[in-house]
Order: structure tokens, then C-alpha cells, then sequence
């Protein structure tokens, strides 16, 4: 028998509307079992503003993992306790806790999960699955509202993204390699120590058709090593378009790091299996990545506050722990491939503690680049924008970036992207899929390209770099910006301008350059 917890409170931010292109196919098997995270947080005073100087400053006194951890483990148990004493009320079991990531993990039937939290729960169908979502708000006993953070795992709608463009390699294509040497990036660093996490949202990889890539760019291989997340492993089916991503991130990234480590973290297409991938990779205590590459994320509009938190709450550990974080601004242009009328960036790209990398069209002679415009092939393109969140308000290192107000509302606040590199489809990445030589395009390649960047600078450094964006903004010089272009759609978007754009950020890089610059910098 279950004790009555009388009062309730709305769980703020967690309204969820039903899965855009989708259709209800009725309810889900509410005997079967369902896994559901708490993740919670101190009573304490509320921290500076996002990315503000005392903010990034309080987040760079360096920690190590296991630093992290214990103290963790002394500011969290309250909150803790708290929460398992309702779980226990409600017969619901603890399965773990773990201090490390502020969450504890709950099991029971969903039926007793949905009544405890509250939670709208039904099937629904898109073009490629059936799965569940929720609906309206989630409830929280009144008793352990200012200890919870956030409630996941309900909701498993697939995070939205454009379908990846692949076409057999051309004569022009090119591998990465060969688009790093057009950035002038010398890729003779030892890079043996160099430990760079990918993200996999489903899909897998065949290891024949990384080391056939390599092989054509005469790199030597990093080991790499398979993480699950959740239970998800590598699972290649022949060439899909979540293999082409993989294929693409992978490759990019390995010819950077040759001879070093790549861990590939696979998880499921959902906020929640980005969100949970995100903080095992950070927190990592055995491969330790220095740097984490993530082509994945979505409108910001299509995240939950809670659910933003959770991953805000991993990122600033990321800062904590000098990871850097580089993520994609997405393809579909400023509007995301949304149809209601506004201009949307992604996250989370839109993160004050991630660098944020946006695509450009690039015009080539033997020489090299003659030319380099923003990304936009009427349908596709590079995202870009300035941040909806009026909790992403402008970063200290954007202050004096000049950043042009929201075409939807006129505010300014987090500008995305910060930077970007080559991502057309035309020459495009030329990578290795089931044997067969592709082309792909897309910000997913810019991302990859300036993790391994980013590695290089760490290697040639001899101690990882962190937040990375500071340093890039104190030093505009050192990327090239993109002034011809837009990234509009039906009307709807930025222009580039001369600085900092909403399309490209502050421009792609100038290889040698920034590396020796990154690797004088002084360390935090």
C-alpha cells in the first residue's frame, strides 16, 4: 500500500506538447516495466548568469573526476534522501544512485511511475518507429520540488534531425584530410595521449571501413573503443543514414587523432539518450576525453527546461573537468525545418559552455580556397541564430562580439554559432561506408573536423584546453570570417556580416595559426 503525498507541484518547464509528425497509435502496456531518472539538486543560492564572467570563472577552478565525485556525494545527500523516501513511499524501487551525475534511478511498472509523477503517457508513430511520448506537465510532491531538478525517461520521441545527404564520392569530394590541409592544419602532432569521445545516436560502424579510409589518407589508426550508454551498442545495418553519421564523425575525427583514442559512445535517438550519453562521456573516469564531438541536438523549442537542465548541468561539469565540448548548429537553415514562422537555433549548440560550429560553401583552385561563403543550398544549410532561452543570456567571451538582435522578438542573448569550417555537399567529406566511398555534407562534418582541431591543440600544448571559446573570441584574427551569404529560409534569418555572423560565428580557421596559439596559452 502507497502513501498519499497530498500536495503537488507543477514540475516547472516540463509541459510537452505531442511529437511533431507524428501519429497517436493509443496507449502504452502500462504492466510492463519502466526505468525513469531523478536528478536532483541543492537547496542553495542561485548561481551567476550563464556563461557571465564570475560564472566561467567559478566553473574553471579545475577538478578531477574523482574530486568531482566526492564532492558530490557531501552536497547531494539530502537531496537524495529526500527523494528515496518518496520513491519507497510510492513502492517504487531505487535501482542506483549515483552522486556523480545527481541522479538516482527509479524502477516499477509504468502504471505506478505515471501515477506517481503524474505522467501522459501514450504510443505514437513517425516514419520510422513506434515509440512513447508524453504529454502536458509532470507533478512532483510539494516535499521534494526544490530538490528535483528534472524527471527523464518518460518521454522517447526521436530528436528531430534532417536526413543525412549521401551521394557516391565524385572526383572532387575530398577526405578529411585533405579539407584539413585546405585549413592549413598540419597533422603531424603526436597525438598518441589524445582521447576524443564521439556521440552516436543509434546506427553503428563497420571497423574495415574505418580502417579503409585511413589507409586511402595514409593515416595510421587510433584505437577505438565502444561505450554503451543505456544498453545501446554498435548495430551498423548496411549503410543508413545513422551509419553515414557515424561513418562521417568517426572518420573525421580519426584522422586527426592518429595513433591516439576515439571512444564512441552509442545511445538512443531521444533528448534522453543524448542527455545521458553526454554526461557518461564527461565523466568518464577510465578513457577520460579531452575533447567530445557532438553532431546531434535539436530546436531549442524542443526541449523541455528540465531536460536542458540536466544536459547545462553536464556541460558546466565539462568545464569543470577541461572538456572541451564541440557541437553542430544543424542543417535546416535558421528556421531549424520548423514551419511556424520563427527563426530557432539548437541545442546544444546554443550552451554558453559549447562551441557551437556552422557550415560554409568553399570555392577551390589547385591553390586551395579562393572563396568561402556561408552554407545554403535553398533547403539545407548551416543553423544559426541568436538563442530563445532567456537563460542563455550573451557570455561574457560574445560581449564584444557585436551580436545582431532576434529576428523573432529583437533581444540579444547567446549567439550560435561560434565558429565554422567547409560543410557543403559540394565537394563534400569523402568516407568509407560499407565498403563504398560516399560524400557527405552537413554542420556533422565541421564538428568533427574542429574537435580533432582542438585535439591537435591540446597535444601541442601538452594539457587540455577546457572551454575553448574565451580564447577563440580573444583572438578573432585567427579565424577567417565569412561575409558573403545568408542562412535564411522563406525569408526568415541572419545575413553574414563582417565579425561575428549569425551564420558562421567568427569564421573557419587558419590552422597553424590558432594551433600555436592555443598551444602558448597559459593554463587555467
Amino acid at each position: 500500500m502507497t502513501t498519499q503525498w497530498p500536495r503537488t507541484v507543477e514540475l516547472e518547464g516540463s509541459i510537452r506538447d505531442a511529437p511533431v509528425g507524428a501519429s497517436l497509435v493509443g496507449d502504452i502496456d502500462f504492466d510492463a516495466p519502466l526505468t525513469v531518472t531523478v536528478h536532483f539538486q541543492r537547496r542553495s543560492p542561485p548561481p551567476p548568469p550563464l556563461g557571465s564572467a564570475k560564472d566561467i570563472e567559478r566553473l574553471s577552478k579545475r577538478m578531477t573526476r574523482e574530486q568531482l565525485a566526492k564532492q558530490r556525494r557531501k552536497t547531494h545527500r539530502r537531496a537524495a534522501a529526500r527523494i528515496e523516501a518518496f520513491a519507497k513511499s510510492q513502492g517504487i524501487v531505487v535501482a542506483a544512485v549515483d552522486y556523480g551525475a545527481r541522479s538516482m534511478t527509479l524502477q516499477a511498472p509504468a502504471r505506478v511511475l505515471a501515477k506517481a509523477f503524474y505522467a501522459n503517457l501514450r504510443l505514437y508513430r513517425d516514419d520510422e518507429q513506434v515509440f512513447r511520448a508524453r504529454t502536458g506537465a509532470l507533478h512532483i510532491p510539494k516535499d521534494i520540488a526544490p530538490w528535483t531538478r528534472a524527471v527523464i525517461g518518460f518521454d522517447q520521441r526521436p530528436l528531430l534531425r534532417r536526413a543525412t545527404v549521401a551521394a557516391p564520392a565524385g572526383p572532387d569530394s575530398m577526405w578529411p584530410s585533405q579539407i584539413a590541409a585546405l585549413y592549413g592544419i598540419p597533422l603531424d602532432q603526436d597525438m598518441s595521449a589524445q582521447c576524443v569521445g564521439v556521440i552516436a545516436l543509434g546506427g553503428g560502424y563497420q571497423p574495415e571501413d574505418l580502417a579503409a579510409a585511413l589507409a586511402k589518407m595514409g593515416r595510421r589508426p587510433p584505437i577505438v573503443v565502444d561505450q554503451s550508454v543505456g544498453g545501446v551498442t554498435n548495430q551498423f545495418s548496411g549503410g543508413s543514414r545513422y551509419d553515414m553519421e557515424i561513418a562521417l564523425d568517426l572518420q573525421v575525427v580519426a584522422s586527426f587523432v592518429e595513433g591516439g583514442r576515439v571512444v564512441v559512445y552509442f545511445t538512443s535517438n531521444s533528448a534522453e539518450g543524448l542527455a545521458a550519453a553526454i554526461d557518461q562521456a564527461i565523466r568518464d573516469g577510465t578513457n577520460k576525453p579531452q575533447v567530445l564531438s557532438l553532431s546531434w541536438g535539436g530546436p531549442e523549442v524542443y526541449w523541455t527546461k528540465p531536460r536542458r537542465d540536466v544536459v547545462m548541468g553536464s556541460l558546466s561539469d565539462a568545464v569543470r573537468l577541461g572538456v572541451s565540448v564541440v557541437t553542430a548548429s544543424g542543417d535546416s537553415l535558421a528556421t531549424c525545418g520548423l514551419q511556424d514562422g520563427k527563426a530557432h537555433v539548437w541545442f546544444p549548440a546554443s550552451a554558453p559552455y559549447a562551441l557551437g560550429c556552422g557550415g560554409t560553401s568553399v570555392s577551390l583552385t589547385n591553390a586551395g580556397i579562393i572563396s568561402e561563403n556561408v552554407w545554403n543550398d535553398g533547403t539545407a544549410g548551416t543553423g544559426g541564430g541568436i538563442s530563445d532561452c532567456d537563460e542563455f543570456p550573451v557570455p561574457a567571451f560574445q560581449s564584444a562580439a557585436n551580436l545582431p538582435r532576434s529576428v523573432n522578438d529583437g533581444q540579444i542573448r547567446r549567439g550560435v554559432p561560434d565558429v565554422a569550417a567547409m560543410a557543403a555537399k559540394a565537394p563534400g567529406y569523402r568516407i568509407v561506408v560499407n565498403r563504398d566511398e560516399w560524400a557527405l555534407d552537413g554542420t556533422s562534418a565541421a564538428t568533427p573536423l574542429w574537435a580533432g582541431l582542438i585535439a591537435m591543440a591540446n597535444a601541442k600544448r601538452g594539457a587540455p584546453i577546457g572551454l575553448v571559446n574565451p580564447a577563440l573570441y580573444a583572438t578573432p584574427q585567427l579565424m577567417r570570417p565569412i561575409t558573403v551569404g545568408d542562412n535564411q529560409q522563406n525569408g526568415l534569418g541572419y545575413a553574414a556580416t563582417a565579425g561575428w555572423s549569425a551564420c558562421t560565428g567568427l569564421g573557419a580557421p587558419l590552422g597553424a595559426q590558432l594551433l600555436a596559439v592555443l598551444a602558448a596559452m597559459r593554463e587555467a
